[in-house]
């Protein structure tokens, strides 16, 4: 499986993501258990591109117009 990068510009690997949950249900920001006990804070974004690339997520093909 391939890393994802972040939007801080750090790399994850899905493959060592336990848990993502929230620390607290007002906040933006998300909270990734790894299965090395690091645990690390990603955004909405980074949660979504993780679950695409664990394949959790239908990645939507993207029609393109080059004219």
């Amino acid at each position: 499986m391939a890393f994802v990068e972040l939007e801080d510009g750090s790399w994850i690997n899905p493959e060592l993501v336990e848990l993502i949950y929230k620390t607290q249900l007002n906040t933006d920001f998300w909270a990734v258990s790894m299965t090395n006990g690091d645990p690390a804070l990603i955004t909405d974004a980074d949660r979504a591109h993780i679950l695409k690339a664990a394949g959790f997520v239908r990645i939507k093909k993207e029609d393109r117009d080059d004219n």
